[in-house]
């Protein structure tokens, strides 16, 4: 039973490290996306005439304004569709956790209720 309890032990706190860095990648892509967001407003509100400069490895060089628009807009669509990805991860494991929880307390109040009983 005790090798069983530590066990679950194991597995509960190997999950909790995956929700943990699900988590945290999440936020990453969150940030990206709220930068990319805030670069597509500065586009709409800029006329149609300013120059427009985007980063290309560590220089920054002038770019077509519908080009840079069009690939933020590219890569805003991925970065929600893999937030999305890690929402449904992120679900999946804060219910296996749950779970694994509820087992965790059933097994070890029947542990007590068990040895209780048979100092009795």
């Amino acid at each position: 039973m005790a090798q069983n309890v530590e066990q679950q032990v194991a597995q509960l706190q190997q999950l909790q490290q995956q929700l943990s860095s699900i988590v945290a990648q999440k936020q990453q892509l969150e940030l990206q996306l709220r930068e990319i967001e805030r670069a597509l407003k500065e586009l709409d509100e800029i006329e149609e005439d300013t120059k427009v400069y985007k980063t290309v490895g560590g220089l920054l060089i002038e770019a077509d304004r519908d080009e840079v628009k069009e690939e933020l807009e590219d890569r805003k669509e991925t970065l929600e569709l893999r937030v999305k990805t890690l929402e449904k991860q992120e679900k999946r494991l804060q219910q296996q956790i749950e779970n694994l929880q509820k087992r965790l307390q059933k097994a070890l109040q029947q542990a007590e209720g068990g040895g209780g009983a048979g100092a009795a």
